[in-house]
């Protein structure tokens, strides 16, 4: 990709809400899902079905839930699988810090995505 299409596209996610950055980037790696670009490693799958689980009661993606999952992650997860759910649970908390109408539909289609990237893999053999 030429600099200037990099700057540009720095440029411009910076100046979308959180609500906005979470939007495109859960399309991203919908994307990169469905295209096999992105084909979750253990610990990605592990960490996405255990915060999961943490919302399987009320169903919420809260920041001290992502924020654990994180931790959980520590420094691997950045570099796992080009660092994709580490940026997915970073957005994810950001959006849900900020009160806005919008962010309930964002986050449910992060946590479809999480679901998607928790089950991948499961054919291979390869299970958490």
């Amino acid at each position: 990709m030429p600099l200037e299409s990099v700057a540009t596209h720095t440029y411009a996610e910076r100046h979308l809400s959180a609500v906005g950055r979470l939007t495109a980037l859960t399309a991203d790696l919908a994307g990169d899902l469905d295209g096999g670009r992105w084909v979750p490693g253990p610990l990605e799958r592990t960490l996405a079905s255990r915060l999961l689980l943490a919302c399987a009661g009320d169903g919420q993606l809260t920041p001290p839930r992502l924020r654990e999952t994180l931790w959980e992650g520590s420094l691997a997860l950045t570099y796992t699988g080009e660092g994709r759910l580490a940026r997915l649970l970073t957005q994810s908390c950001e959006v849900a810090e900020e009160p806005v109408p919008e962010a309930e539909s964002v986050l449910a289609e992060a946590v479809r995505l999480l679901e998607r990237a928790a089950r991948s893999g499961a054919a291979d053999g390869d299970r958490h």
